[in-house]
């Protein structure tokens, strides 16, 4: 099965990291790379730490992200930046080819994996690479995670806020637009970037509290918007529990009970999501409403986890055209 993914995935991540069509030498050349070069890699983390450019997989599908991200790098290269001392306190500025000056907008980065250190920023580097194809500004962050990286409650929430704030400089350095940015998380960066925006209702002291930077949108993509529900049914094998130990933590870090958070916001979600429940969006969606924030639940059926990470997918192109509705994105959707 890994191997059949490794062959037929390939062409598709080659064709859509360079915006090319599927034809048949893309195809040929695919399946040649997958024959030479194929590797299962289900530990990253060691390698990850051996050399900066080091690129590995996931999974059945190692060769697929490899492909991807590298593909990605060379079409639209990047910044790495450190908004920390730590080697994980670390993000990726793209800028647009032609950025106008003081008019790009940016975009927050904040990519999921259940808050786990086996996944990285890499899984948001397709959507980076689309948004400066559209004049968009992206700050792609990585974060301490649960793992050998020290992540968890408190310093993953420590370095998150770091890094949104990091953005202030940013926008000045760059002559990027002097506005507040717009937040995009996916999954467990779904729940990071809601959380995010609830940080101006922290009591005096807790992390994160009194942020320097508060976004005028966030976008949370299939998002673990509720920890307290997702602790309860277990998901991702017992994410939750492994993230935030104890519950009593949920008071100042589940967006779910940080309510009215006072930004807008935009949750999008598949109703076929088979790695975060469908249902924690629309309760959470019916919660906010309830405390009158501004909130738009974009649900799309029979979507699955992935494809709203997907450049190429109808869920993003749903989704960038939603965003453009709420805030100011130069370009037109995808």
């Amino acid at each position: 099965e890994a191997l059949r993914a490794v062959d037929g995935g390939a062409v598709d991540a080659v064709a859509a990291a360079s915006d090319a069509p599927r034809d048949e030498a893309l195809a040929r050349h695919a399946r040649r790379l997958a024959a030479q070069d194929r590797w299962i890699d289900y530990t990253p983390a060691p390698l990850a730490r051996a050399a900066e450019g080091c690129i590995s997989g996931r999974g059945e599908h190692s060769l697929t992200w490899a492909l991807e991200f590298l593909v990605n790098a060379n079409a639209h290269p990047y910044t790495m930046l450190h908004y920390g001392d730590d080697p994980d306190q670390v993000g990726d500025l793209r800028l647009p080819s032609t950025p106008a000056p003081g008019r790009t907008p940016l975009i927050v980065l904040l990519h999921g994996g259940f808050w786990r250190e086996s996944y990285r920023r890499d899984v948001m580097a397709a959507l980076a690479v689309d948004l400066a194809r559209h004049g968009i500004a992206t700050w792609n962050v990585e974060y301490r995670r649960v793992g050998g990286s020290g992540g968890g409650c408190p310093r993953t929430f420590e370095d998150v806020a770091r890094a949104v704030d990091f953005t202030a400089g940013l926008c000045t350095r760059h002559r990027l637009r002097e506005a507040p940015p717009v937040i995009v998380g996916h999954s467990a960066g779904g729940h990071l970037a809601l959380w995010s925006a609830a940080r101006a209702r922290l009591a005096p002291g807790t992390i994160g509290a009194a942020p320097a930077v508060t976004p005028a949108l966030v976008v949370a993509l299939a998002a673990v918007s509720d920890l307290s529900q997702a602790r309860r049914l277990g998901i991702g094998a017992g994410a939750v529990a492994a993230f935030l130990p104890s519950p009593a933590d949920e008071a100042w870090t589940d967006p779910r009970a940080l309510l009215p958070l006072g930004v807008a916001q935009l949750l999008v979600h598949g109703t076929a999501d088979e790695s975060v429940p469908w249902t924690l969006a629309q309760s959470y969606a019916e919660a906010a409403r309830a405390a009158r924030d501004p909130v738009e639940f974009l649900s799309l059926p029979d979507e699955t986890h992935m494809p709203l990470i997907e450049p190429r997918s109808a869920a993003w192109r749903r989704t960038f055209a939603a965003m453009s509705r709420h805030a100011s994105l130069s370009g037109e959707s995808p």
